[in-house]
C-alpha cells in the first residue's frame, strides 16, 4: 500500500484526535484499506527540529506523498524561544521540499494559519503572515501546492473564535477548513478511486 506522512508541528499532532475531528484521523478514515496514513506531528518543532529528524522520521518510510505542515513555532516573535528568522524558516523549507521531493513523493504544503491576538502574546497577525508569504514563496517557486491556511480560516465570519481554540490552534471547525481544503489537492495526484482496496473481493 502506498503511504500518506502528515509531518508537521502541534497542529498535525493534534490532528489525530477524533473529538476535535483531527484532519490526519479523518484523513486515515478516508483513505482505509487504499493507503497507509502515517502521522509525525511534533508539538513544539520548528523548522530546524524538522530538518533534523526528516531522514528517519519521514523518507525512510518511502512514502508517495508528504503533506508538510510547519511555521505555527517559528513565526513566534522573536523574543520568544522558538522564533526562527523568517529567512532561515524560508531556506529550511525549501531544504526540506527539495529532499522530500528528491526522494520521489509528491508533497503539499500548508501555512500557518492566523492567530488572535488578544489571546496570545507571542504572536502577530502581520508577523505571521511574513512565514505565510513565504510559505507561498517556496511553494511557486519549486512547483509545490500550498493551502495556505492563513487565508482560507481568516476570511471566515467570527474566525477567532470559531476557528481556533485558544487563539493559536486549531479548534474542530478549523480542522474541517484543512481537511477539506487537503482533499483536493490529495485527490488531484492519488485519487480515491485509483488506490486499490485491500481485502479479498466481495467480502467487506
Amino acid at each position: 500500500m502506498k503511504k500518506i506522512i502528515c509531518f508537521g508541528d502541534t497542529i498535525t499532532e493534534m490532528g489525530v484526535v477524533t473529538e476535535s475531528r483531527g484532519y490526519v484521523a479523518r484523513l486515515a478514515e478516508r483513505y482505509v484499506r487504499r493507503a497507509d496514513v502515517l502521522v509525525r506531528g511534533f508539538s513544539g518543532y520548528t523548522t530546524r527540529e524538522a530538518l533534523s529528524i526528516v531522514d528517519d522520521a519521514v523518507l525512510a518510510e518511502k512514502p508517495a506523498c508528504v503533506i508538510v505542515q510547519l511555521g505555527l513555532h517559528d513565526s513566534v516573535l522573536p523574543a520568544q524561544f522558538l522564533h526562527v528568522p523568517v529567512d532561515e524558516f524560508h531556506a529550511n523549507l525549501e531544504e526540506l521540499v527539495s529532499r522530500i521531493a528528491c526522494s520521489g513523493a509528491w508533497l503539499v504544503l500548508v501555512s500557518p494559519p492566523p492567530v488572535h491576538e488578544r489571546r496570545t502574546r507571542t504572536r502577530t497577525m502581520e508577523h505571521t503572515e511574513a512565514y505565510v508569504s513565504a510559505c507561498l514563496h517556496v511553494g511557486m517557486d519549486m512547483n509545490v501546492p500550498v493551502v495556505n491556511l492563513f487565508r482560507l480560516i481568516s476570511h471566515h465570519d467570527h474566525w477567532e473564535k470559531r476557528c481556533l481554540s485558544d487563539g493559536v490552534h486549531l479548534s474542530a471547525a478549523g480542522m474541517d477548513i484543512l481537511y477539506d481544503a487537503l482533499i483536493p489537492e490529495l485527490d488531484e495526484q492519488m485519487p480515491l478511486h485509483s488506490l486499490p482496496r485491500l481485502g479479498v473481493p466481495g467480502i467487506g
